[in-house]
C-alpha cells in the first residue's frame, strides 16, 4: 500500500475534501427533498457507470500500470460481459423513461 500524506498528494486531498464539503452543503439546504435527491443521484450513478467501467477496463488491462495484477482472459470476459449487461440495462432504462412506459 502506498499511503501518502496531505503534503505529498495535495490535489487528491483537496479534491476529496471539496467533494465532501460540497455534499454536506447540498444536504443542509433547507426544504430540499432528500429522498428525491438520493433517487436522482442513483439514477445518475447508473447512467454514468458504463463510462466508468469502460475506462476502468482500459486501465486494468495496461500491464505497465497494473504489473502482475493485470486482468486475465477470464477476468476480462466476466468484466466485459458485466459491462455489456450494464450498458443494455442503462439503455433500457433511458428508453422506458423517454417513452413513458
Amino acid at each position: 500500500m502506498n499511503n501518502k500524506r496531505f503534503s505529498e498528494a495535495p490535489v487528491f486531498y483537496w479534491l476529496y475534501t471539496s467533494l465532501i464539503v460540497f455534499g454536506a452543503g447540498v444536504v443542509m439546504i433547507p426544504h430540499l427533498p432528500l429522498i428525491r435527491l438520493i433517487l436522482w443521484s442513483q439514477v445518475a450513478n447508473g447512467v454514468l457507470l458504463p463510462f466508468v467501467l469502460f475506462y476502468m477496463l482500459k486501465l486494468v488491462n495496461r500491464e505497465d500500470v497494473m504489473g502482475r495484477y493485470c486482468n486475465s482472459r477470464f477476468t476480462n470476459a466476466v468484466a466485459v460481459t458485466t459491462s455489456v449487461v450494464m450498458v443494455i440495462l442503462t439503455v433500457a432504462m433511458l428508453w422506458t423513461a423517454v417513452r413513458g412506459s
